[in-house]
């Protein structure tokens, strides 16, 4: 596809028509999809400083978080099939920092931000002392982290992101800024590079995009909008069109949408029907609300939901596969936590007999007999994660041609590997989204050590 389909918005650019209903059929399906409605209404992003992928959704939501998957997931199918009218589709760009930026309600006047914007005391930067005193050096095992470059990025962000006519608050990932661009030699030819996170972008140095780039002083793409009387009360809108901001020469922007999906991803009959027995099959697991209800809650001192994401990033980020035995999965899950208790236990001055080592003995066993309990619950629950995971990867291995800008991941050596795009998030028609990323590849990255 052109860059500048993506990039400039040129090109031909579907109408949203409202949610398709999934022409999937099988006993109980309409039943959940019904369901689905009443989902969208409790499962909800007020605030886009996390997005979730789409199979920790099981996890968080039981089978209401099944649901829309299994929703989102057929409505993706309908549009690449070419039908129409479903989600919105955008790129996950590997921007950083994560930038809020626009006009605080309670005095009108512009702010740059990150996710620190929607703290209890929330930090909107006006000025350049407020980023000095929002954001000073830090210290991590007595090691000085030193924050100049986030907050030249910031003084960056507040002096020329002001210039685009925001109304209201938007957020977007920093693709650059002046000092970040560099010129890169690819297969003999020159290119503009910049590297905000773990993907290098990189764009022909004779292309009108590199003349842009290096004649601003900052370059962003936008993904979200927020609405509200006041800082503490916005929500949340995906997909944000940047067409509606005024141009500067010295702010590069964009926006993460895509327009015509169906136009870049050609499925053929045997991969649209793989994928659609796939959802069939994921809509038909089991993971009981009543019982998931009585799970998503603190035992023994402990977010079992937040626990359960942690065990299963663990392959994640050592770059191994994820564990295939649902019952293995829980029984390592909790021998996880019994480990974990018993390390507590051992570092308390006063030892397993004290007053602090009993109550964690106490917990450890309220933790264990739960997990007893509800070891059949938890085994299909991750099941479910396991199948959203594998139908997820059916669609990231179909959709990684789209390219807003290549992308490559630079090698010890200095050269660069091509790499797929980091992801893709999927918009509902209720500003939902979840991520469908190449975990395995980027997160692995992501949690890697850097220099």
């Amino acid at each position: 596809m052109k860059i500048s389909e993506i990039i400039l918005g040129k090109g031909r650019e579907r109408r949203f028509r409202g949610p398709r209903v999934p022409r999937l059929k099988q006993k109980g399906f309409h039943k959940r999809m019904k369901g689905l409605l009443d989902a969208t209404q409790e499962v909800t992003e007020a605030k886009n400083t996390h997005l979730d992928h789409a199979e920790e959704l099981i996890f968080m939501y039981g089978d209401k978080g099944l649901d829309r998957v299994v929703g989102t997931f057929s409505k993706l199918l309908d549009t690449l099939d070419g039908a129409g009218g479903g989600d919105a589709v955008t790129t996950k760009w590997d921007g950083s920092p994560a930038v809020f930026c626009g006009i605080d309600p309670a005095d009108g006047k512009f702010f740059v931000g990150t996710k620190g914007v929607f703290a209890k005391n929330a930090k909107l930067n006006k000025s350049t002392d407020d980023i000095i005193q929002n954001h000073p050096d830090t210290t991590n095992k007595g090691e000085l982290v030193n924050k100049q470059g986030l907050r030249d990025k910031l003084a960056a962000s507040l002096e020329y992101l002001k210039d685009l006519g925001i109304e209201g608050v938007l957020q977007g990932d920093l693709l650059f800024t002046k000092s970040d661009l560099k010129t890169v030699n690819i297969d003999g030819k020159k290119h503009l590079a910049f590297k905000p996170n773990t993907i290098t972008y990189v764009v022909p140095a004779d292309s009108e995009t590199a003349r842009e780039m290096m004649a601003a002083e900052i370059g962003i793409v936008f993904h979200t909008s927020y609405e509200g009387d006041s800082i503490e009360n916005m929500s949340a809108k995906f997909g944000f069109d940047a067409s509606s901001l005024r141009k500067s020469p010295k702010v590069w922007f964009t926006d993460a949408r895509i327009k015509d999906v169906s136009g870049q991803v050609q499925l053929d009959k045997s991969s649209s029907a793989a994928i659609r027995s796939a959802i069939k099959e994921l809509s038909g697991m089991n993971v009981n609300a009543q019982a998931f209800d009585a799970i998503n809650k603190k035992v023994g001192g402990i977010d079992l939901i937040q626990a359960l994401k942690s065990h299963a990033n663990l392959p994640i980020r050592s770059g191994n596969a994820l564990e295939t035995d649902a019952d293995r999965f829980v029984l390592d899950f909790l021998q996880k936590l019994q480990d974990k208790f018993d390390t507590d236990i051992s570092k308390l001055k006063t030892g397993p007999e004290g007053k602090a080592g009993q109550a964690k003995q106490a917990a450890k066993s309220e933790v264990s007999q739960y997990i007893e309990t509800n070891k059949q619950i938890i085994a299909d629950m991750y099941r479910a994660y396991l199948k959203t995971e594998a139908v997820k990867m059916m669609f990231q291995r179909k959709m990684r041609d789209i390219k807003a800008i290549d992308s490559f991941i630079e090698q010890p050596d200095g050269s660069f590997k091509v790499t797929d795009p980091e992801g893709f998030v999927i918009v509902d028609h209720v500003g939902q989204a979840m991520k469908i990323v190449d975990r395995l590849e980027f997160s692995a990255a992501n949690f890697a050590p850097r220099d």
